[in-house]
């Protein structure tokens, strides 16, 4: 195959997937790794990612990582049959990112997905129950838990309160979130956080906030 019916070929795949294509669909649609191998070595594709390939001179897409991560989860499968279903959602720090939430630090992606074995370097798969389908959105064309649940999925990890306290105020600022119905989500939390029991989610909230150093707290109550 020569190199430019081999492109015609991958770009009708990476047209659609942000400039990406892993080595499993190039071989759906006719292209081997021989010939993926040959491109790579002439520069006309680029290794994003282990068996992930990018188009030479296209941009590079924002998120590169998540992106090449979640491709690597499910290699043989294009990007628009993946938005439905549990597995393979973007997650936890990963999540915030992809919604411009709060500071937190960059390096892990992290993800809920089936059971699917070890993962890439720098991945961590979080194993379900995964959200509901209520509880995920569609951010540049990855599945994404939504606000709210991310929110809760990062206090079920322990995140330090003052960097979730920034991600709240983000998504509340965004009017990504209805902090009364936050509050409710997250009062089984209160004594994790260091409040008593009989603390309620708007104690929590307000908390969050304050260890955020929010000299102006988003109010919670009402």
């Amino acid at each position: 195959m020569d190199n430019v019916d081999a492109l015609v070929k991958l770009g009708r795949v990476t047209a659609e997937q942000w400039g990406l294509i892993t080595a499993e669909q190039a071989e759906q649609v006719g292209v081997e790794a021989a010939s993926l191998d040959a491109l790579a070595h002439s520069d006309v594709l680029t290794v994003a990612g282990v068996g992930v390939f990018q188009l030479a001179g296209a941009p590079l897409p924002p998120h590169l990582d998540i992106k090449v991560a979640w491709l690597q989860l499910e290699p043989e499968r294009l990007a628009w049959q993946r938005l439905t279903g549990n597995s393979g959602v973007i997650s936890h720090n990963s999540a915030c990112r992809l919604h411009g939430l709060g500071d937190l630090p960059v390096g892990t992606v992290e993800m809920f997905a089936d059971d699917r074995g070890p993962s890439e370097a720098g991945v961590r798969l979080h194993p379900g129950p995964g959200p509901e389908p209520a509880q995920i959105t569609v951010v540049d064309g990855l599945p994404v838990t939504a606000p709210g649940r991310t929110i809760t999925d990062l206090l079920h990890a322990g995140l330090d309160g003052g960097h979730i306290g920034g991600v709240v105020a983000d998504a509340a600022r965004l009017g990504l979130v209805d902090l009364r119905t936050v509050a409710q989500q997250v009062t089984g939390f209160v004594s994790a956080y260091g409040l008593p029991a009989s603390a309620s989610g708007h104690d929590l909230l307000s908390r969050l906030l304050a260890d955020a150093g929010e000299s102006e707290p988003v109010p919670v109550g009402g």
